[in-house]
């Protein structure tokens, strides 16, 4: 897919609210002494004499009793401030909350610090969790103890780019007060709606070369336990901040380098042996118990260049045997993700009409119907394809008709299909590119590893991308999916249509899951998702405690 960098928000200064006022004494009401009845011409007698013992106990008492008096009042008047801190903290941290949605409590605390300061912490807490055995068997991503407990696992996840560009970090998080946010937020936004995993895209030659992220691109104050230090600290910290809220994290070898996102796995800037090393450096920096939460690599994001089972040196079936082959040794507890190709065109008969479609890119797996992938490890792959819309392509499988505009992309005077029409479509095109390896033994687990993007923007009188995606997300429901990555978190995601007669080539179309300011949520689209709430294994990643 494609963005747009972000260009971030100017901070605006916000006087006048909030500000504590410390009350004064000047207008309190003074009261006369009431006549209590003394007689004046009574006489009164008063003796000069003093026992000394007699003042000094009187004095005690009093300046005990005015000790007393301050330290009571000094205290009451601690405990109250302390009050007033928390609630002005809790409120902050509300104003800070990412808005939308209808998520509730995810029953995590929220992690407060020693001033009071709400989700701030200056690092996250050490792990208690040991680094489960993920395998990947009966359609299901199971996570294994080392007592040999499994828990099986549906993903309803999300990607969240920025580290694949020459930014070198996630976007959103130069939270000022007019737009972005933090990663605690993220996190937090995520969990109370139902996510449970991130797909994070990281580009090769920052792993390589440990660049340093863009620093102007975070405000630190607001995210202390974000390491900008370089580009590997940052990794780790980001898991674990989605580990505080049990949220897995997949890391995606989406891009080569700054100018190329990479249809193979090398290039003439990256060999295949420097792409094997940034596994290397990978599994060293996070196969252990401290980063329980990741589970796997996806080997390479959309390899579009790739053949599979051709035998030649760009062939992805070979290819990605190496690389998962290469993960393993270096982290055998890990997953392999394999994505498909986009390399040739395909015959398809859908009610009667036939079709000829190419794959999206990520999408192609038909070939391993007949060239299985082959490697030593049993229950280390899952099938990680894309599935998308005509917001991205103008596929006319979507459509009951129209004229091709070939200089455009275009498909003008198009006729939408009914919802059930749709929805056959959709799961025919699903099935034939890759679902029906939900089917085929060994039943690896299917988890689609993008889909969905523009949402509320269609313009479609009959809303047809917003139908495909509630489409897929209902194919991944019913056919033995086990879950998939909604591409994607980031408002900057472009697309080129939001009609199938109306396309922009330069991708002028943004949208995400959340809002241009990052503080709000795309509500249409975040709605969309919700059906994935009922995934039979849908839960929170499984803290299996350390033994001791």
């Amino acid at each position: 897919m494609s963005y747009k960098v972000p260009s971030v928000p100017a901070e605006k200064t916000d006087h006048g609210r909030d500000v504590f006022v410390r009350g004064v004494v000047g207008h309190r009401d003074i009261y006369a002494l009431e006549d209590v009845g003394v007689d004046p011409s009574r006489t009164v007698k008063f003796s000069a004499k003093r026992k000394p013992w007699m003042r000094g106990l009187v004095l005690g008492a009093v300046l005990l009793l005015a000790t007393s008096a301050i330290a009571v009042c000094g205290h009451a008047q601690y405990v109250a401030m302390r009050a007033r801190i928390r609630a002005f903290n809790k409120l902050q941290f509300r104003r800070k909350s990412i808005r939308g949605g209808e998520g509730g409590a995810d029953g995590i605390d929220d992690i407060v610090d020693g001033d009071g300061m709400i989700g701030n912490p200056d690092k996250y807490p050490a792990s208690t969790c040991e680094l489960p055995n993920y395998l990947s068997k009966d359609g299901n991503i199971v996570a294994v103890s080392s007592n040999g407990t499994e828990v099986p696992l549906h993903i309803k996840g999300v990607n969240w780019f920025g580290m694949e560009t020459k930014q070198a970090i996630p976007f959103g998080l130069w939270d000022n007060a007019t737009a972005g946010t933090t990663a605690y937020q993220v996190a937090s936004f995520l969990s109370t709606n139902s996510f449970n995993a991130v797909r994070l895209p990281v580009m090769v030659r920052h792993v390589l070369n440990n660049t340093i992220p863009n620093r102007s691109m975070i405000n630190t104050h607001t995210n202390h336990a974000v390491s900008v230090k370089d580009y590997r600290s940052l990794l780790q910290s980001i898991v674990k901040v989605l580990q505080y809220r049990r949220i897995g994290v997949l890391i995606s070898l989406h891009t080569l380098t700054e100018t190329d996102s990479g249809g193979l796995w090398y290039n003439d800037d990256v060999s295949e042996a420097a792409f094997l090393e940034s596994f290397d450096i990978l599994t060293s920096l996070l196969c252990s118990s401290e980063y329980w939460n990741v589970l796997g690599l996806d080997l390479k994001n959309e390899p579009h260049f790739a053949t599979w089972g051709s035998g030649k040196p760009h062939d992805f079936r070979l290819g990605a045997a190496r690389l998962a082959e290469r993960m393993l040794k270096g982290c055998p507890r890990w997953l392999a993700f394999v994505e498909g190709l986009n390399y040739r065109t395909h015959d398809l008969d859908i009610d009667g009409e036939r079709f000829v479609y190419s794959d999206w890119y990520g999408g192609g797996l038909q070939d391993a119907a007949a060239a299985p992938l082959e490697f030593r490890a049993e229950h280390k792959v899952v099938w990680a394809p894309h599935y998308y819309t005509s917001a991205v392509f103008v596929q006319p499988y979507f459509y009951g008709g129209g004229t091709p505009d070939t200089d455009a992309r275009t498909l003008r005077g198009y006729v939408e299909l009914s919802d059930a029409a749709l929805r056959r479509r959709v799961g025919a095109t699903m099935h034939d590119m890759f679902g029906f390896l939900t089917e085929k033994e060994p039943r690896y687990a299917v988890v689609l590893g993008e889909f969905g993007g523009l949402y509320a923007r269609d313009e479609h009188p009959r809303r047809t991308i917003q139908r495909t995606v509630d489409a897929t997300v209902a194919e991944m429901m019913t056919s033995g999916y086990a879950g998939g990555f909604a591409w994607s978190l980031n408002p900057e995601s472009k697309y080129q249509y939001v009609a199938a007669d109306k396309g922009s080539p330069a991708a002028a179309f943004d949208e995400g899951l959340l809002g241009p300011d990052w503080l709000t949520a795309n509500s249409p689209f975040l709605k969309a998702l919700e059906p994935l709430d009922a995934l039979p294994h849908l839960r929170k990643f499984p803290c299996f405690p350390i033994a001791a």
